[in-house]
């Protein structure tokens, strides 16, 4: 029988064998999201209605999350939403999701050296699909559970980015973090880690060119001068060009 699997690195989603569920509107989305963050914990009404939700909620919002609640049960054969005391508890396996499923690799490769470790980061971020859940737009709570998940992401690249290098595999690093660096560009280690990839693959114009480029758009959007590490950086590489 094929497992029940749930995606939040991406959009919100639940999956039978590839299949997506139709697990209907957006706030329900969210509602299940808010869940699968707490998997095989109880979740406050209160918590939910947080998630769904910015700013004040309208009187109708704790029934309307019941009734979420109600068709999650009908939708997702495979898991079980129990009530609680106080709220919902989705119980489902750890693996099954997407998110917890990153977290548990990026943790294991913490404990494993560079070369098994990278792999394991590389596994690790093969999981996302997109802007972690959907993007979000729900309340609150989802908004800072998906800025959470985002800087997990961007610290799993540059971890895996510092073990390449170390590994002596600059060229497996310059296309994925060129697109990391194009989405984050005030994200000052990831230009660093860049711009060391580009001066051992033999790009050094590129290399010196990204750090200006950078220190240009530090100067004009936010009325700052780069930080030590990436001056470190750029001056290690022109003092590895005399």
């Amino acid at each position: 029988m094929d497992r029940l699997e749930f995606r939040l690195l991406g959009s919100i989603d639940a999956c039978v064998g590839g299949r997506r569920l139709d697990t209907g509107p957006r706030k329900r989305r969210y509602v299940l999201a808010a869940l699968l963050l707490d998997l095989n914990r109880p979740v406050p009404v209160e918590r939910l209605i947080d998630a769904v939700w910015e700013g004040d909620p309208p009187d109708s919002a704790r029934m309307t999350v019941q009734g979420h609640v109600y068709r999650l049960r009908r939708t997702l054969v495979g898991a079980r939403v129990e009530t609680d005391s106080s709220g919902y508890v989705l119980l489902a396996g750890p693996e099954s999701v997407d998110a917890l499923r990153f977290r548990r690799l990026v943790a294991e490769a913490a404990r494993r050296d560079d070369g098994s470790g990278a792999d394991l980061l590389d596994e690790a971020l093969a999981l996302w699909r997109g802007p972690a859940l959907g993007g979000s737009g729900g309340g609150r709570s989802l908004e800072v559970a998906a800025v959470e998940l985002e800087e997990a992401r961007l610290a799993a690249v540059e971890e895996l980015a510092r073990r390449r290098l170390r590994l002596g595999e600059p060229e497996r690093l310059v296309a994925p973090l060129r697109a990391t660096v194009t989405a984050n560009p005030h994200r000052e280690r990831l230009v660093s880690l860049l711009m060391t990839a580009f001066y051992q693959v033999g790009r050094q114009a590129e290399a010196l060119e990204l750090y200006e480029r950078t220190r240009r758009l530090l100067a004009d959007q936010l009325g700052v001068d780069p930080g030590r590490e990436l001056r470190n950086t750029f001056e290690s590489l022109l003092s590895a060009q005399t």
